[in-house]
């Protein structure tokens, strides 16, 4: 089983807007409402893909029993704890003329002490029955730092696979507990090491310092341009067919849940890095956030070119 965790779930909203302007004033009729945060995106996926998902993290108030609604009706089960305050809400506003996205993101509640704790037991169990962990995204207000640090250290000794797709702080101090696989986009990656990245040697080498560091696959995501992978030994690129974008929010998240799940079908690195690059184009495709089309994912598995770099 997979498990995904999102400590700061949200209700998505996406707005279609062509040619979209700011002071102006819009009367919307393609809107898109999905659960999210970026583990539930790959929840979603992956559950689309087959996998037996359990997704937890932290829930709270009206908006998140409508998003643990929404879940059970995708068959993916859940073991989310609750919280006193309300979960929060994202709402993108999409241009298909000028190719840009507008997010406006809130914070989220406050957690605890006690609802961390609750949490922190709560996620011991969970390890019983999974293979991979995945955790994603940001962290609420109340949670310390060194949270995905904490959870990656407590999957390994529990010999469950951890994958951490986080940034700022978060990631710096998960990479302390040398998790299998990270997956910082290139903005991430230069906030990382704190310079920015202008051609691929600089990626690879900041990406083969991180493995010596412990960590056993680092995936750069690229977006259109496709991904680097890199481990101590190896570093892949993944190059993506071009396509026509309709929304390019959550592909990440999909190329994780595409990764996880080649993992979990026991296949090699090469053959999990082009499904996990053929998922995250496959969601650039749609209009729903975490929704793939399983025979768009097959097609541009195909399609999908890997290079080896070093």
């Amino acid at each position: 089983m997979i498990t995904t965790v999102t400590l700061n779930p949200a209700i998505d909203r996406s707005y279609i807007i062509n040619n979209f302007q700011p002071d102006s004033k819009y009367r919307v009729d393609d809107v898109t409402v999905t659960v999210g945060g970026k583990g539930i995106n790959v929840a979603k996926t992956a559950s689309i893909l087959g996998q037996r998902i359990n997704a937890t993290g932290f829930l709270g108030g009206f908006s998140g029993e409508y998003i643990k609604s929404e879940l059970i009706k995708l068959g993916i089960s859940t073991s989310f704890v609750n919280i006193a305050r309300e979960s929060r809400s994202l709402t993108a506003i999409i241009d298909p003329i000028n190719n840009t996205e507008t997010t406006v993101n809130e914070k989220g509640p406050f957690v605890t002490k006690l609802e961390l704790t609750r949490f922190i037991k709560e996620y011991i169990k969970i390890l019983k029955y999974s293979r991979i962990i995945i955790a994603s995204g940001c962290a609420p207000k109340g949670v310390p730092k060194t949270i995905y640090r904490d959870m990656v250290k407590i999957a390994k000794d529990n010999n469950v696979i951890p994958i951490i797709d986080a940034s700022g702080k978060y990631l710096e101090e998960a990479i302390k507990a040398k998790p299998y696989m990270i997956k910082p986009n290139i903005q991430e990656l230069r906030d990382l090491v704190g310079y920015d990245l202008k051609d691929e040697f600089e990626i690879v080498h900041e990406s083969r310092y991180i493995c010596k560091q412990g960590v056993e696959l680092v995936a750069i995501s690229l977006g259109c341009r496709g991904a680097i992978f890199a481990t101590k030994e190896r570093v892949f690129k993944a190059k993506a067919p071009v396509i026509d974008s309709v929304n390019v929010v959550g592909s990440g998240d999909a190329l994780v849940a595409g990764f996880a799940t080649s993992i979990i079908n026991n296949h090699n690195l090469e053959e999990a890095i082009k499904y996990g690059v053929a998922c995250g184009t496959a969601n650039a495709l749609e209009k729903e956030i975490g929704y793939v089309d399983k025979n768009n994912v097959e097609r541009l598995y195909n399609e999908i070119r890997v290079l080896r770099l070093e």
